[in-house]
């Protein structure tokens, strides 16, 4: 027995010397030729190696710099397959008589462009058909020692062998370590895509047999980041891989939507994020395949909201491939607890894609759905809680982006509450009847603190660039705490700085063309009334005394000289017209505790814009606190004073509702010098244009300007009678206000 390990050992031994005495001998280099020739052949493409070395254990060769040609019918500028490094593992006993048979590929950090062109064909189909090109001629095989014979170098690639037309690629393992792959699609007219970190495993490929498949993506981020398609793929359809049969599943795990997005470079992820995991079955034979399983998204975030809950989705899904025909057998989705059933078919042949789908909800929660919604900035503010429940029943029919619908969709109960919504508003019941001409509801009612708003809408031509909107809002008498609850509800940012309380007549109006539903294009189609008659109101957009304070100069003077950045309203009241979007008043007037304000012009709710003037008639006592309109500096003397010791502050408002600016206005304070019509607290607008013409008319529009001095009363209204053509007078007043003639002088009569 001793003498049996002792032979076994020496034989070892013997076999280790021998493979050590071959590997220093066996110059893998001279057989670079041989190599190159034999993937030329297997491949049918030109192929380029270079530095090669040698291991034994397992036997392969390392390769550096390989290359694999493009298809020569796809012009592309970039090789088929470019790779830093290549791993041949060859069989072992064919080795040993220095000969060289592959077994498997391995590429590393390899790049792989993969093109369709405008018939549908990839370059890829190609790979293993190795057409004879006439005139080729097989080149020599290099031998070991042979004189005078140098191996081929890699800017001299061998021509391809011929070969017989049964001949195709077979390989027994293949694989793509960190790899790169860019896809070009002509025929869908999609530019070139990159994907990275892909690992690809391909066993057992040979001609008229099954290969398995193991393909991983690993995306950056934490977590497991993974998607992999694992199957059995087979026999290859030569020429058209996509009719190969292949039978599978698709799993993703804790995958970023975010990183998805980029990977697949597909805009429907934008600003959408949150970790998706699932797993999916997948079956293909001729084109036709199958797929069901069943994905969930954690932590769902789309356009910076947080939706607050799982959505799931379960499905039942075959795709026609070469008809670009998807069918949607069943397809559950759950947003939280509250199922979405949606089945029909989507043709993405034609551009846009066309659909035709059943939507169905059968008395479930809107929270989630309205949440949703209002993540898309549709309906809702972010931030309101909705609840109250919804029936629907819709088929959806047309193009993808903007398709036809028809089906009835009912909600009751609805009740949106928030941070920024004080008072609840509710909505008891609303019915859409849904055609594709239109969308048309019932007139329902939206309540909040006992007001009620009737309303009313109709949307035409939906599916046009310009749909058509027609809405009613009235609600007589109604409570501005409530009003402004549910313009905060829907989103409407305007009001956001004013609180307060009294009523508003509201009967408005919203008709016209709009190029979307969002807030900006509905105010443009408003018009409609406002009476307004309002008391303690707080606008936190400005500190008023504050801003007049900075015009007329008077700030640390009895009033202090930083902002509250807030005014206290005590009334408003007045009435407003809007027209197309744009509201307009010229006699609306608020009391403040320093006097009385009148504000003439306009105000675009849309884009917010003001562009307004106000009149500001400081009280008596307040102005002679301050030191009466001598004594302040101002900015070129922007205040006046009436014969009732008022202090007037003529001012343009412009700016926005969120960030409004105040500036002296200048023309009006010279038209009050120069005609010494100035308004009083009583009449406030009555320095304006009527009340300057009312004025020299013989008519009470406002007091006249006098020079306020310290310590001395102002003086009393003159008593005396009007002159004897007033008439007269004024209209030589007014040609001087606006041609700035000065009366001609009489002839003195001639000496006698």
């Amino acid at each position: 027995m001793k003498k049996v390990v002792i032979a076994l050992g020496v034989i070892i031994l013997v076999i280790v010397v021998g493979v050590v005495i071959f590997a220093a001998t066996f110059d893998v280099n001279r057989y670079r030729g041989t190599i190159q020739s034999e993937l030329q052949k297997r491949l049918g493409r030109q192929v380029t190696l270079g530095e090669m070395n040698l291991k034994l254990f397992p036997p392969r060769f390392r390769v550096q710099n390989v290359m694999i040609s493009e298809d020569p019918n796809f012009q592309s500028q970039k090789p088929f397959v470019q790779a830093q490094e290549l791993d041949v593992a060859v069989k072992l006993m064919p080795l040993l008589h220095k000969q060289v048979e592959v077994d498997s590929l391995t590429l590393l950090r390899p790049s792989v462009e993969l093109i369709k062109n405008a018939q549908g064909v990839w370059n890829f189909a190609s790979m293993g058909a190795n057409p004879q090109t006439p005139g080729q001629t097989p080149p020599a095989q290099p031998q070991p020692g042979a004189p005078g014979k140098q191996p081929p170098t890699p800017s001299q690639p061998q021509p391809q062998q011929p070969s017989s037309p049964q001949q195709q690629f077979s390989l027994g393992k293949l694989s793509i370590t960190d790899g790169q792959v860019a896809l070009t699609d002509h025929q869908a007219k999609r530019p070139r895509s990159v994907y990275d970190h892909i690992d690809v495993t391909l066993t057992n490929f040979e001609p008229n047999h099954p290969f398995d498949l193991d393909a991983a993506a690993h995306l950056p981020g934490p977590g497991n980041q993974e998607v992999r398609l694992q199957g059995t793929g087979g026999p290859l359809v030569q020429g058209q891989p996509a009719a190969t049969p292949f039978h599978g599943t698709l799993n993703l795990k804790q995958v970023a939507i975010a990183g998805l997005a980029k990977f697949l470079n597909s805009p429907a992820l934008v600003n959408t994020d949150g970790i998706l995991s699932g797993q999916t079955k997948i079956s293909s034979d001729a084109g036709k395949m199958s797929a069901n399983g069943s994905m969930n998204v954690q932590n769902a975030r789309i356009h910076g909201l947080d939706l607050g809950y799982p959505v799931a989705l379960d499905y039942n899904v075959s795709d026609d491939v070469p008809q670009d025909l998807l069918t949607v057998h069943n397809a559950t989705v759950k947003l939280g607890a509250t199922p979405l059933v949606v089945n029909g078919t989507v043709n993405s042949k034609p551009t846009p894609a066309q659909v035709n789908l059943n939507v169905k909800a059968s008395n479930v929660s809107i929270a989630e759905a309205a949440r949703l919604a209002s993540a898309y900035g549709v309906a809702f503010a972010p931030g309101t809680t909705v609840t109250g429940t919804v029936n629907m029943d819709v088929q959806a029919r047309g193009a993808a982006d903007k398709p036809a619908l028809n089906g009835t969709v009912n909600g009751s109960s609805i009740q949106m509450t928030g941070k920024e919504v004080p008072q609840p508003v509710q909505i008891p019941a609303i019915n859409l009847a849904l055609t594709p001409a239109e969308v048309r509801s019932n007139n329902f009612n939206v309540t909040s603190a006992g007001t009620t708003v009737n309303t009313q809408f109709t949307m035409r031509q939906y599916t046009s660039p310009n749909p058509v909107i027609d809405a009613t809002l009235k609600a007589p008498n109604a409570q501005l705490p409530a009003l402004l609850s549910m313009a905060k509800a829907y989103g409407v940012t305007s009001l956001d700085k004013i609180t307060g309380a009294g009523t508003l007549n509201l009967d408005m109006h919203a008709v016209g063309p709009v190029k979307s539903l969002n807030q900006n294009e509905l105010m443009r189609a408003v018009n409609g009334n406002l009476n307004l008659n309002f008391n303690n109101v707080k606008y936190s957009g400005a500190d008023l005394t504050h801003e007049l304070g900075a015009i007329a100069g008077f700030l640390g003077k009895g009033v202090p000289s930083g902002s509250k950045g807030v005014t206290d309203i005590l009334k408003m009241t007045g009435n407003i017209l809007v027209k197309n979007g744009v509201a307009q008043t010229n006699n609306l007037q608020a009391l403040l505790d320093i006097g009385t304000i009148a504000i003439t012009g306009t105000a675009d709710l849309a884009s917010q814009v003001l562009n307004m003037r106000a009149n500001a008639v400081l009280g008596k006592d307040f102005s002679q606190k301050i030191g009466g309109a001598a004594n302040v500096g101002g900015y070129l003397q922007t205040a006046l004073a009436n014969n009732q010791g008022e202090m007037v502050i003529p001012v343009i408002i412009s700016g926005t509702f969120q960030n409004p600016k105040f500036q002296p206005d200048m023309q009006q304070v010279a038209q009050m010098k120069l005609k010494g019509l100035v308004p009083s607290l009583t009449n406030p607008a009555g320095g304006g244009v009527s009340g300057i013409l009312g004025g020299l008319l013989g008519q009470k529009g406002g007091t006249q300007a006098q020079p306020a001095k310290p310590g001395q009363p102002a003086p009393a209204q003159s008593g005396e009678p009007a002159a004897q053509n007033p008439t007269q007078d004024a209209v030589q007043q007014v040609i001087g206000l606006f041609g700035k003639k000065k009366q001609q002088q009489q002839p003195a009569p001639p000496k006698k």
